[in-house]
């Protein structure tokens, strides 16, 4: 009986634990957007109208960007077998840089869009604030629990 009871109550006890631990949301992706359109309107000084010129534009770019960069992962994901010729990895190899140089000459294109909708001068604080957001995203992701701020955490040497 002793046995059942101690049983039990470490049971219990795990149960509460884990219960006790902070849950972490999950990735709201229509979340992430309005954050990140209203942080990059603030940041850029949208006005409602320059808004809606910039951010049609702005996401069609990144889903094509997001879509390459699956591709670019897949090629990764999916290597010639180890026992392949060195002619099938210079082939992926190229397929993959191809796909770079189309990601980067998509971006030019979109990038002359944007400056067509907006002023270049607001396109340029869009994009830096663009990077602003996403740092502060991942600070606030690792919650300042495994560095302090103006720390880097030591890497492994290679």
């Amino acid at each position: 009986m002793k046995k059942y009871i101690t049983l039990f109550f470490s049971i219990f006890m795990s149960v509460c634990f884990v219960m006790a631990q902070p849950q972490r949301g999950k990735f709201k992706p229509e979340e992430f957007r309005a954050k990140l359109e209203s942080y990059v309107t603030s940041e850029a000084g949208f006005t409602q109208s320059e808004a809606q010129a910039f951010y049609p534009i702005y996401h069609e770019m990144k889903g094509k960007q997001r879509q390459l960069q699956r591709n670019i992962f897949m090629l990764k994901k999916n290597a010639p077998a180890e026992d392949a010729s060195d002619k099938d990895f210079a082939i992926t190899i190229q397929k993959i840089k191809d796909l770079g140089v189309e990601m980067a000459q998509l971006e030019v294109n979109y990038y002359k869009k944007m400056c067509q909708a907006v002023s270049p001068q607001k396109v340029y604080k869009a994009m830096c604030a663009e990077d602003k957001f996403h740092r502060k995203m991942l600070e606030e992701f690792d919650h300042g629990q495994n560095r302090q701020k103006g720390h880097r955490p030591k890497q492994d040497k290679l």
